[in-house]
Formats: C-alpha cells, structure tokens, sequence
C-alpha cells in the first residue's frame, strides 16, 4: 500500500539531495565520470526524478527511524496552531507559500513557453526544398532507422543563438536564419539534434522543469538541472565525434556555430535543446579526452547496483517525528518515551496509546509509536509489569 505524508515528502527532499551531491562530486572527477559513462548517469539522473516526483512510502514494508528528542521538538512547535485563533501554525504558512510559489513558477513557465511558440509560428520560415539544409537533413531521415524522425521539421528563425530542437508532440529543429555552414557542419548539427530527439533528451529535460516548478526553493534542484544539461549535452557530443577525423571536424563545426551567436533578447522555449550554449569549454574536454579505463564495466555494474539499492532503499525507511496526538500540544509539551508511555493491542485491531497512565486515543499501527515502546494486552497486565508515572 502507498501512502503519501509530510515525512515521506522530507524524506525524499533529504535523500534526492544527497543523490544530487553524489552526482556533483562525480562531475569533479573526470576521470571517475568517464570510467561510469555518461548514458548511465543519465539513468541516475532519471532514478532522481523519478523519486523527487514520487515522495510516497510502503506501508508495508517501510520501517521508521524516530528523531532525537530536540528535532522532535522542534517539528511539533512548527505544526502547534498558534495563529487565526490557534487554527493555523508556521507549518500551514510554509505550504501555503510553498503552493503559491508553485503557482507562480507555473504561470512564467506557461507564459515563457507560449511567448516563444508565437514567435516561432510568427517568424518561423520554411528551407526551400534545394537548400543544402533540406537535402542534408533528408539524408539523414533516409539512414535513420528509427522513421519517427520523418515527422521533424526543419524552420529557420531569426534572432535565435544556435540550432535548437524544440516540441516535444511536434518537433522541429530551428536554425538561425543568418547562420551560414558547409555540408559537413551542417550534417554534425542536424544530427546533433536529431540524436536529442531520438534519446528523448526533450522529456527528460520537460521532467526535470516540472522537479523545479515543485522544489522552487531548494537551490540543489538547479544544480541537478545545470548537471544534466551538461550530461545530456556531452552524451551527444561523444557518440558523433567517435574518430580523431570526426573529433576535429566536430570541434570546429561547434567553434564556428558559436562564433555567429549574437545578443538577443529571444528566449527559447523549455522544450527545447540549443547546440551551442554555455558549457562549450566542459563539451570540448569531454570530446578531446579519450579515456578507455580497464575494467570499466565492474565499476559501472558496481555503481549501477549501489544507485538501484539507494533508490529503492530509500523507500523502506522514513525519518518520523516521535508520536504526537494533536490535542495534546502545550506550552509544557511532554516528549513521550518508553518510560512514560505504553501501548495495548486491541482485539478489534489497532493500539490504545497511553501517556504517564492515561489514556490518549487509538493508533491504527504501531509504527506512529515510539521505537521500542513497550506493548500489552490489557491495562491490568500494563500496570503490574510497568513503572508507569501516573501524574506528571
């Protein structure tokens, strides 16, 4: 059974976090990154999606690790109502901001991507049939395999930086109208955006716009982001610059692509991947270097095993709060422990929980209780073997 609570959405901000350090600290090893191989931390880039997008728990099989007393205490004083007539706690502020700021990252999300669309549809100017452009890429539709490419336009459009595929439902790849290249430069750009389309780059970078719209606040979802496209970019790169021949060609068809970029105030849409951008200097090290490690699938079964362990993992254990039943918040809280509390198991199912001796209410697991809570059958068995405190 799957359940969605606040823990579960903490314990997924924590571990996605700490997935996203992992993959920074890998990005400063080259050596380490090359050995994994870029289509794999592609996958593990996807696993982080995956779990951002999921914050859900196994109630079955999930098993809870209780917070020290002091954490413990700080999570009630954020949930205890102390405002609007003790109805509303900083708790209920911070999703109430937190749902605005989605809302807010949504309608610049919607509004970017429909301002560019106009544009595109406005401005957009179809290759002649003759254009070293048309017959080039036609080529290459024709040594595709895949005929899922036949449906890509090809659209000149001024004021753009570089060549971008853009459209995820209807895709087409846009080129600068002033951008003038030979054959050869233009077979290593259509393909560049051609193989995007093809690894489903667009969706992968549509998944990870709507992980920043949810964790707007949490600056590590941008360095995830920035990551990525770096990945995504170098991937490419690598599987078209394959020969010493092809690395030189390929080198300076992106020099050249990005000696024509000019200022302009068009931004392009979200569903789109530019070939040139800002990490041409991380593009070229990936390309000049050729590092072939030995014993490079190990390492990669190794990482492939400690990412898919993690990832599910994760789901099994839920960081929780000690036990709390709402009426009981004061200024005084008392923290329940396994000295001034206990449990007895009802017939009819679920736990009677009980505080210094007194009755609470009724749990209907006993993992919303404390770790190692003391458990019994009725309350006269509660009060013969336990040195419960009565009165506080």
């Amino acid at each position: 059974m799957l359940d969605f609570s606040m823990s579960s959405v903490n314990m997924t901000i924590l571990v996605s976090n700490l997935f996203i350090i992992f993959l920074f600290l890998i990005f400063q090893n080259r050596k380490i990154m090359f050995r994994l191989g870029l289509p794999l931390l592609v996958g593990f880039v996807i696993l982080i999606c995956v779990r951002m997008i999921f914050p859900i728990e196994l109630l079955p099989i999930s098993h809870n690790i209780y917070l020290p007393n002091l954490l413990t205490t700080i999570v009630g004083e954020t949930r205890r109502a102390r405002f609007l007539h003790d109805t509303v706690s900083w708790w209920n502020i911070w999703e109430i901001i937190w749902g605005c700021g989605i809302l807010y990252s949504l309608f610049k999300y919607i509004k970017r991507n429909y301002a560019f669309r106009k544009y595109v549809r406005k401005h957009a100017v179809v290759f002649s049939d003759s254009s070293v452009q048309v017959q080039t890429f036609t080529q290459i539709q024709s040594e595709t395999a895949k005929k899922s490419i036949q449906k890509i336009q090809l659209l000149a459009l001024p004021l753009l930086k570089s060549p971008v595929i853009w459209g995820i439902r209807k895709p087409c790849i846009l080129i600068p109208a002033t951008l003038e290249l030979s054959e050869t430069e233009w077979r290593y750009v259509l393909l560049h955006e051609v193989n995007h389309y093809l690894h489903k780059d667009l969706y992968i970078k549509f998944l990870l716009h709507i992980i920043c719209m949810i964790y707007w606040w949490n600056p590590f979802c941008r360095f995830l982001k920035n990551d990525t496209d770096t990945i995504l970019e170098m991937r490419i790169d690598q599987t078209l610059a394959d020969t010493p021949a092809h690395k030189a060609e390929y080198l300076s068809c992106l020099l050249k692509t990005a000696s024509y970029q000019v200022a302009t105030p068009l931004q392009t849409s979200d569903f789109s991947i530019n070939f040139c951008n800002s990490i041409l200097t991380q593009r070229f090290e990936a390309i000049t270097q050729s590092i072939h490690a030995q014993n490079s699938f190990l390492f990669k079964m190794l990482f492939l095993f400690f990412a898919i362990f993690l990832y599910f993992g994760s789901y099994l254990t839920i960081l929780e709060s000690n036990y709390f039943p709402s009426d009981q918040f004061t200024d005084d809280m008392i923290i329940p422990t396994i000295d001034n509390c206990f449990i007895i198991e009802c017939p009819e199912g679920g736990y009677d929980f009980y505080l210094y001796g007194e009755y609470i209410e009724t749990l209907p697991d006993k993992k919303y209780c404390i770790s190692g809570i003391h458990t019994f059958k009725n309350i006269t068995e509660a009060r013969k073997h336990e040195k419960i405190i009565f009165e506080k």
